[in-house]
This record gives C-alpha cells, structure tokens and sequence, in this order.
C-alpha cells in the first residue's frame, strides 16, 4: 500500500527554528598528531550544539567558505581579532574555536583527550568557555586477565578508528561533561 501526503509545516515550528542562534565551528587547533581526532571532535561539537538548540554551519560550508574569503584552513589561523570579520562573513550569530591538546590511547592503560572551546559572540566577546581532560581505562573489560584486556582494548579501539570516531568512550565523556555547562542555542526575545 503506497501512502501519499503533504507535510503541514505549522507556524510554530517555522518561528522556533528561526528562534536558534546561528553558529559556525571553526577547524580546531590540532596539538596532537590524531588528524581523525580533531576531525571526529569538530563532528562531536556540531551534533552537541544542534542537541542544545543551535543552528550550526555545516562543516564543509564552514570550511569552503573560510578557505575562500580569508585562507583559513586550520584552527590556528584564527585570531581573535578575526572573529567578527568571520562571524559577518559567514552570517552567524557566534563563532566556536577549539584547541586539542591530547587524543591518545597511553601505553595500553589509559585513554586521554584534552580539549578547550571557546563561543564568541559577532563582536568577538566570549560567550563561553571550556577546557577539560579526560582520561579512561584503556579496556573496558577492567575485571579480565591483562591479556584479555589488551586484546579487548586493542579490537575496540580498531573498530571505533575503522568507522572514523576513534576514542569514541573517552569522547563521549568528554561531550556528556561539556554539555552541563554549554550555554542554550534558543534566543530570547523580551
């Protein structure tokens, strides 16, 4: 059975969607040697930020956009002094930089990402600001043998690289810690 019909876009949803402030994620500023790190972090904070009620650039815009008008391709390129340029450029209402400072598996014993972020407003006026480390047992298989928590540890973290988001508990945690004190995306209108 073949069921056709039209979606009725109600008033509501149309005024709460304009209602989110916009905002782009910059590329952020690689310390480490992890290029699939930094690019599943920026990943990470797009999606976060659509979950808190934002309306982020898409990444590829983001970056044709900042390659084409001011020859940014990496996180630190930017300065402060070119948030509002950017920020009118790409027409949002706040900009997101980022630093990674560690995203790696330590000597099969632990998992480490260290991040900061900062949201700006158009004017360069920081919004928000976060800088954490986490650290997590290499395997999550704590009460085993050490030999079954190397092999464990070892083949979840091929899988979580082979699909792209390696450290993928550690960056999980991270994310669930930054989420608490994120600001919300919805604008207020008084």
């Amino acid at each position: 059975m073949l069921m056709v019909g039209c979606a009725n876009v109600s008033h509501d949803s149309v005024t709460q969607d304009t209602n989110k402030k916009t905002i782009a994620v910059m590329p952020l500023d690689n310390q480490t040697n992890s290029v699939a790190g930094v690019l599943y972090m920026r990943e990470e904070m797009v999606e976060l930020l659509k979950n808190k009620g934002y309306k982020p650039m898409s990444i590829s815009e983001t970056d044709q956009q900042l390659a084409n008008q001011f020859g940014i391709s990496l996180g630190g390129q930017i300065a402060v002094d070119d948030i509002p340029k950017i920020a009118t450029a790409l027409g949002v209402d706040a900009i997101m930089t980022g630093r990674l400072r560690n995203f790696e598996a330590v000597l099969m014993s632990y998992n480490q990402v260290s991040a900061s972020f900062t949201m700006y407003g158009v004017n360069a006026q920081v919004l928000w600001t976060y800088d954490d480390a986490v650290s997590q047992p290499f395997s999550p298989l704590r009460n085993e043998d050490i030999g079954t928590q190397i092999i464990g540890g070892l083949l979840s973290n091929v899988l979580d690289r082979s699909v792209g988001r390696p450290l993928r508990g550690t960056v999980a945690e991270f994310y669930q810690r930054l989420q608490y004190s994120l600001p919300s995306g919805w604008k207020r209108n008084y």
